[in-house]
């Protein structure tokens, strides 16, 4: 059965960043050699601005992360929600969560929805 999957929370693909983007590069190619329909959502200003990946999907989102700081990020999710709210995914990754708490009421109903912590940040002091 072919999935049409979403990998949203991290800054894009190709990986020049850090984990959630060589997750999110190495298990959307995996996916996509494995016959599903993957979208990685990427910030309008990552260095890499093809709209394909080795058949990959890439969707850039406004990222205002350059202007606004860490509070860019929480707007740059909710622009990649509200895209992904159209697109009638059967499966949303999210790496990450810092903006669930605050976004999760937007998320798309139908998809099912999965999220990645990340192993260490239950550590960051901030938390």
């Amino acid at each position: 059965m072919k999935l049409k999957i979403a990998i949203i929370g991290c800054r894009g693909i190709p990986n020049f960043y850090g984990g959630f983007e060589r997750l999110a590069e190495c298990l959307s190619v995996a996916l996509v050699n494995k016959g599903h329909d993957i979208t990685v959502y990427s910030s309008h200003n990552h260095p890499y601005q093809n709209k394909d990946f080795y058949g990959v999907h890439i969707h850039h989102c406004y990222d205002p992360e350059f202007r606004l700081g860490t509070a860019g990020q929480f707007v740059y999710d909710f622009n990649c929600i509200k895209h992904a709210r159209k697109q009638n995914y059967d499966v949303l990754l999210f790496l990450g969560y810092t903006s669930s708490s605050i976004w999760g009421r937007f998320f798309p109903k139908k998809p099912v929805i999965i999220s990645n912590m990340d192993g260490l940040e239950w550590k960051r002091a901030k938390y």
